[in-house]
C-alpha cells in the first residue's frame, strides 16, 4: 500500500488541478487577502479559512477529478486483476492526499507567520495538526464519493460543485454568520464544513479551554466515518461498472424471477 501511496503523491504533484487548487489557490488567497485587510485580529481567521478552505477544495474536488481521471484511463482495471482491496486503495488515495495537505498546510501558517504576524505556540500547531487530518481523511472520502456517483468529467465537477460551495457559504470560515437567515445557520450545521471550521479556529486561536475543540472533533470524526463507508461502498474499479447499491438491486430482482 505504501508503493500505492508513493506513486499517487508523486502523480498529485504533476496534475494541474492540485497545482491550482492544492498549492497556487490558497497561498495567494492568503497573502491577497491579508494584505488587503491588514488586521490582526482578523489575521487569525483568515489563516484558519485558507486552511480549511484549501482542504475543502483541494480533498473534495481534486480528489473528484484524480479518481474520475485514473477510472477513464483503465488505471483501476489494473489494479483490480491484483489482490488489492477497495479499501485499501482508498486509504492509499486519502493517505497521499493528507500528506499534500499537511505540506501546502505548513507552507500557509509558516505565511501567515511571517507575513501576517500570526502567532502560533506548541498548542496550536498540535491541535491544527489533529484538526488538519480528520478533515483532510473526511473530505477526500467526500471525493471519492463525487467520483463515485459521476459518470464523466462533466457530471463530477457539477457533483463536486454542488457538494462544495454550499458548505462554504453556510460556514463561517471568512465571515461571521450572526446576522444570517436561521435556515442558513442550520443548514451550515448539518455539514461536514461547519465543524472543521469551529474546529480549525478554536486551534489556531484557542481562547480559554482548549477542551471546546472535542467536540466539534467528535462530530467531524463521524462525518468522516460516514463518508468513507460510502465510499468504499460505492467504489467503482470501471467506468462501466455499476454501483454497489445496483448490483445489490439487481441481484435481488433476479433471485425473484
Amino acid at each position: 500500500m505504501l508503493t500505492i501511496m508513493n506513486t499517487m503523491l508523486r502523480a498529485l504533484f504533476r496534475d494541474t488541478h492540485t497545482l491550482v487548487w492544492n498549492i497556487v489557490f490558497p497561498i495567494a488567497m492568503l497573502a491577497g487577502l491579508g494584505l488587503y485587510f491588514n488586521d490582526e485580529a482578523y489575521s487569525y481567521r483568515l489563516l484558519s479559512g485558507v486552511l480549511t478552505t484549501n482542504i475543502l477544495f483541494g480533498a473534495t474536488m481534486v480528489t473528484a477529478f484524480n479518481v474520475m481521471a485514473q477510472r477513464n484511463r483503465g488505471v483501476y482495471k489494473l489494479l483490480r486483476a491484483t489482490p488489492f482491496r477497495t479499501a485499501s486503495f482508498v486509504a492509499a488515495m486519502t493517505g497521499s492526499r493528507t500528506v499534500l495537505s499537511l505540506l501546502v498546510s505548513a507552507c500557509v501558517t509558516l505565511m501567515s507567520v511571517v507575513l501576517l504576524g500570526v502567532e502560533l505556540n506548541l498548542l496550536s500547531l498540535a491541535l491544527m495538526l489533529t484538526v488538519l487530518l480528520a478533515g483532510t481523511v473526511c473530505f477526500t472520502a467526500l471525493g471519492f464519493l463525487a467520483a463515485n456517483l459521476s459518470k464523466d468529467e462533466g457530471n463530477v465537477n457539477m457533483i463536486s460543485n454542488l457538494m462544495s460551495f454550499p458548505m462554504l457559504f453556510t460556514s463561517e470560515a471568512f465571515y461571521s454568520l450572526d446576522h444570517a437567515p436561521q435556515w442558513v445557520v442550520t443548514i451550515g450545521h448539518l455539514q461536514p464544513f461547519h465543524y472543521l471550521v469551529e474546529a480549525m479556529g478554536i486551534a489556531v486561536h484557542p481562547q480559554g479551554d482548549a477542551s471546546d475543540l472535542w467536540l466539534p472533533l467528535a462530530i467531524l470524526t463521524g462525518f468522516t466515518i460516514l463518508c468513507l463507508v460510502a465510499a468504499v461502498l460505492t467504489f467503482r474499479w470501471d467506468a462501466d461498472q455499476s454501483p454497489f447499491w445496483k448490483k445489490r438491486q439487481a441481484g435481488q430482482q433476479a433471485a425473484s424471477m
